[in-house]
């Protein structure tokens, strides 16, 4: 069901992404039709159509917005962010450093790094670090002892592993270990 005339205006105004996809938001000045969470300067409302989905909007002559990627959506993920996905959830036993994302993907890493605080929360090497950790616990509550488990993830130091385990977890991991 299409939202009311007033609530598409309110989402457009507040960028709101539960919207995305209910409806699309096209800018006749510009000649182009965007999300209604899209980033880029809000338009004038005398020069807005809401159209119910992409093909109206592109029927009435207008393009995909560079920005918010609208034509694409949604599957508006940058192309480098499944190699890169891939290769850490494949290789959860060694640290990852910056030079090898670059290195893999062609990305600057601030571009890297900025997609992941936006979209995950987090840097990339935090996010590989958390799922190490998850790594290491799974392996934990399989049976092995917390000191072979930090080693097996790519941890040089025992006092290190436990740190970034209590950190995740809430508690250290001889406590985890011993709770199975």
């Amino acid at each position: 069901m299409k939202p009311s005339y007033k609530k598409m205006v309110e989402a457009m105004i507040q960028r709101d992404s539960g919207y995305d996809g209910k409806f699309y938001v096209g800018v006749h000045s510009t000649r182009i039709y965007c999300l209604p969470s899209c980033k880029a300067k809000k338009p004038y409302l005398k020069n807005v159509v809401f159209y119910p989905n992409r093909e109206e909007a592109i029927a009435a002559g207008l393009r995909g917005c560079k920005r918010c990627k609208s034509e694409k959506y949604p599957d508006v993920l940058p192309p480098w962010l499944h190699s890169v996905l891939k290769f850490m959830r494949e290789n959860q036993t060694e640290r990852l450093n910056e030079s090898k994302l670059i290195q893999m993907t062609g990305v600057d890493i601030s571009t890297i790094r900025r997609y992941f605080k936006t979209h995950l929360g987090m840097t990339p090497l935090a996010f590989h670090r958390k799922i190490r950790l998850n790594f290491a616990r799974r392996l934990i509550e399989s049976g092995q002892d917390y000191l072979s488990a930090a080693y097996e993830c790519g941890y040089e130091s025992a006092s290190g592993f436990r740190e970034a385990f209590e950190r995740q977890f809430g508690q250290p991991p001889g406590r985890y270990y011993a709770k199975r």
